[in-house]
């Protein structure tokens, strides 16, 4: 796994969450384990792609998605996909529960990377969490 990808409506957090990361002292961990915290333009996937491809292109380029949360309308929406072709063994998608409150609210933010962390390490070092296709942060 090459770590977590944030998606179009979540990517400019993206310094916010390597700093906050560094903050509780998991950035090393995440350099030792060559973990990445990156965004859909930084790895060559369009901005407008739809929630379908996106999931194919996280499986196929091995990142685990983090979205705000994508809509549940359509054959191709994230939920649509997530039911009809995630299946155990497939990275999870993680949700986050609350854009607004990562923003104003440090401890919320803090516990939030935290748990990030967490579910990237226990991919990265078990295969923990590969039996959920979605994960809300923080649970």
């Amino acid at each position: 796994m090459r770590g977590l990808l944030l998606d179009v409506n979540v990517q400019n957090h993206c310094d916010h969450l390597r700093r906050l990361l560094a903050e509780i002292d998991l950035a090393s961990t995440m350099a030792e384990l060559r973990l990445e915290v990156t965004t859909l333009s930084a790895v060559g996937i369009p901005l407008d792609i739809d929630d379908r491809n996106l999931w194919i292109h996280c499986q196929r380029l091995e990142f685990v998605l983090l979205t705000e949360n994508r809509n549940h309308e359509g054959p191709d929406s994230l939920q649509a996909t997530l039911d009809d072709s995630w299946s155990e063994g497939r990275l999870p998608v993680l949700t986050l529960a609350s854009k607004r409150r990562l923003e104003r609210d440090h401890d919320y933010a803090l516990a939030v990377a935290e748990e990030i962390a967490d579910v990237l390490f226990g991919i990265a070092e078990s295969g923990q969490f590969l039996d959920e296709s979605r994960i809300w942060v923080p649970r």
